[in-house]
């Protein structure tokens, strides 16, 4: 039995959730700028999000998108069919509260690198809350088999403290934590050009088949 048919959602709520923004230009992966441009930077963070989407299909073929509701319509429109989990609130506190309600791992929609192991790995953990680190002091990917709305309650979110900051709000909750193996999301064209572009499908075509032209940085050579 595959990984995808062992773990499908059947219909019901997804059980695997890209994190998603809205792809657009000045206001998505604003940190490739430069040397990207604006437009650049919004091309290849819509590759990001099909590349997660599609590992995330591999895993749950009704995997979904997790985004505010400024984005729906746009993410809609771009990812046709995918189901979309709407949070109720902007911030990121509320976006994964909404996200792992019910035991569904969420995943980071700009690591283009995760493969479907690691979001199985997740799925499959065995602790109150399993997380996969981030190089930046964050996580990429969550999964709560416990229901704690407020763990992610006064958050310092955005530095490089936030995996140590949840994995100590957990234990102190009374919470098991397992650390997964790491996954790179990208922030900025350093950051790209360490993606392992074999599992990042999506992103290497936009880079090397003419989405973007006169690449500013120079890919990993594939072996």
């Amino acid at each position: 039995m595959s990984v995808g048919r062992a773990l499908r959602s059947e219909g019901g709520a997804p059980r695997v959730l890209v994190a998603a923004k809205a792809p657009l230009p000045g206001a998505a992966k604003t940190r490739l700028c430069p040397p990207f441009t604006a437009e650049q930077a919004a091309l290849l963070a819509e590759a990001f999000l099909a590349d997660v989407l599609a590992a995330a299909r591999a895993v749950d073929p009704g995997a979904g998108l997790l985004c505010r509701a400024a984005d729906a319509a746009d993410l809609r429109r771009r990812f046709p069919g995918a189901p979309l989990a709407v949070q109720a609130g902007d911030g990121l506190s509320a976006a994964l509260a909404h996200g792992v309600r019910g035991g569904a791992a969420v995943v980071a929609g700009d690591a283009p690198g995760v493969g479907p192991g690691a979001i199985a790995a997740a799925l499959g953990s065995r602790a109150d809350l399993a997380l996969a680190p981030s190089h930046d002091g964050g996580f990429c990917l969550i999964r709560m088999r416990a229901d704690r709305p407020g763990l992610f309650d006064g958050m310092t979110w955005s530095t490089g403290s936030v995996l140590d900051e949840l994995v100590s709000a957990a234990r102190a909750a009374g919470l098991s934590v397992e650390l997964l193996d790491p996954i790179a999301d990208v922030d900025t064209a350093a950051d790209l050009a360490a993606v392992d572009l074999a599992a990042a499908p999506a992103t290497r075509a936009l880079l090397r088949e003419g989405g973007i032209t006169h690449t500013p940085i120079a890919p990993p050579v594939l072996g």
